[in-house]
């Protein structure tokens, strides 16, 4: 389970960074690729309940609207990352309240988690990260961690 997870995990990354690169891909690969790993890991995880496939479905929306923005008309005109973070979070909130497997402070704990790992890649990483320049790392890392 955890190596489906680690390989997911990398999937992810993966598509945040081509999303963000720009042409010839588009933020759609981050936006709707992100947000259906994110709840293949959670099918994954917890199994599949047909008779609650909205959830899964709102879920999927709420986690593509937290990635299609950072917030930035929000805060003055620039990205607030570590919000975006919380947000994308918080996406998950539904599965509390439909399925009730998973609790209420996981989530906001989880939203504060990715929240401090946004943050903090977009303050903290260095101009290289091993081979990598700072902008591929740091989406690569942001979009790692979501699961």
């Amino acid at each position: 389970m955890v190596i489906y997870i680690f390989l997911l995990a990398v999937v992810s990354g993966v598509l945040g960074r081509m999303g963000g690169v720009g042409k010839p891909f588009d933020t759609l690969y981050r936006d709707v690729g992100c947000s259906l790993v994110a709840v293949a890991s959670l099918i994954l995880l917890f199994g599949f309940d047909v008779s609650k496939w909205y959830a899964y479905v709102l879920i999927f929306g709420l986690h593509w609207a937290a990635l299609s923005t950072y917030w930035d008309d929000f805060f003055g005109g620039k990205d607030n990352l570590a919000f975006s973070g919380f947000a994308v979070g918080l996406s998950f909130l539904p599965a509390v309240f439909i399925f009730g497997w998973i609790s209420l402070w996981i989530i906001i704990g989880r939203a504060f988690i990715l929240a401090g790992i946004w943050g903090s890649l977009n303050k903290f990483l260095p101009e290289r990260v091993l081979a990598w320049r700072r902008d591929v790392a740091e989406e690569f890392l942001r979009y790692f961690v979501l699961l």
